[in-house]
């Protein structure tokens, strides 16, 4: 199996993402597994995919569509949308800048299916 740095370097050498954004999402990911060394491995590299492609794609001044409003609206209700929101803070702090709209409601998407997993395999 790729680990999240064979991953992030595969996507680098393609010129995917940009080296800062390989960084930055390379640190997103240990932010996580300082919390839980239980992260689920598929959910973890769809993050930190998105997050360096979503990087890269503010540097390069490219733009995404928002993801369906239904989806939206069901991670605004859920239990984890706080800490997703407090991790995509620090993901911006560390960027310098603030992220899109629809580049935050992607990754909120990403990290609140992480935390909901991890809680569903906490209470098992």
């Amino acid at each position: 199996m790729t680990t999240i740095n064979e991953r992030l370097n595969i996507l680098e050498e393609g010129k995917v993402i940009s080296p800062e954004a390989a960084l930055i999402a390379e640190k997103a990911v240990q932010r996580l597994i300082s919390k839980s060394t239980d992260l689920p491995q598929n959910k973890l590299e769809m993050l930190v995919t998105h997050l360096a492609t979503a990087l890269t794609r503010m540097s390069r001044g490219e733009k995404i569509d928002q993801p369906p409003e239904v989806l939206v609206s069901e991670v605004d209700k859920n239990e984890h949308v706080q800490s997703a929101l407090d991790e995509i803070k620090w993901v911006e702090t560390v960027w310098g800048e603030k992220l899109p709209p629809a580049e935050i409601a992607f990754l909120k998407i990403h990290y609140v299916s992480i935390f909901q997993e991890l809680k569903e395999d906490q209470s098992q």
